[in-house]
């Protein structure tokens, strides 16, 4: 059985980020969006390695 996945809009902060790191802890393959650069930087930084942050 492969993993679940989200995606997440919205996730490089407040709730949005808080789901991620939950769903990662759950077991869940995540990947987040944001929209500013420093946003983006700042969930890449506090976010573990394994779920992926990018700019859209």
């Amino acid at each position: 059985m492969s993993a679940r996945a989200a995606l997440i809009t919205g996730g490089t902060s407040g709730i949005g980020m808080a789901t991620a790191k939950l769903l990662h802890s759950r077991g869940y393959r995540v990947a987040v969006t944001g929209q500013r650069p420093e946003s983006v930087a700042r969930a890449r930084e506090e976010l573990p390695e394994e779920i992926l942050v990018v700019q859209g």
